[in-house]
């Protein structure tokens, strides 16, 4: 019988590029109590003469993320995005690099190494809710890059696919 394996939450990371320069300074996103990837798939349904009945097709899909902070000052992802908060910045200026890894590791278990997803996301601010003690926000990507990520103390480093 096959050994089945369990994912567990804390191998489910999202890390944030604080970086001023190109050079990424990543932060991890970990304290949180939510970890949701909706892939909000656009459907198109078409219903050709010769079918029996309409049929769906996807044509892309815009993933994105609701997201919160507890409010731990000194945690450098809390207050990077609460930076941006107490600023308020439009446009272009809320797009950032997001890194999600997945808990998937294809290297071998001595050496793990995890599927990503390297993005650019809109960092959509929401909400400060000092009863909750939260900041929330939505992750909205809007560029892919498929590829690895080890992480080593706390640090993730990526590899694009091939």
């Amino acid at each position: 019988m096959e050994k089945l394996k369990r994912w567990t939450k804390e191998k489910s990371m999202i890390f944030i590029d604080t970086a001023d320069d190109e050079t990424p300074d990543w932060a991890r996103i970990g304290k949180s109590t939510v970890y949701d990837l909706v892939l909000n798939a656009n459907t198109v349904t078409e219903d050709f003469i010769e079918d029996e009945m309409p049929r769906d097709e996807v044509d892309y899909y815009k993933p994105e993320m609701s997201q919160e902070l507890a409010t731990y000052e000194g945690d450098k992802a809390f207050d990077y995005v609460w930076n941006m908060f107490y600023e308020l910045p439009v446009g272009t200026e809320l797009n950032k690099k997001i890194l999600f890894v997945f808990p998937k590791n294809i290297g071998l278990e001595a050496e793990t190494k995890f599927q990503a997803w390297n993005t650019e996301c809109a960092v959509i601010l929401s909400n400060f809710n000092s009863v909750d003690k939260k900041v929330t926000f939505t992750l909205k990507i809007n560029q892919i890059e498929r590829g690895t990520a080890t992480v080593t103390e706390g640090k993730p480093s990526f590899t694009k696919a091939e």
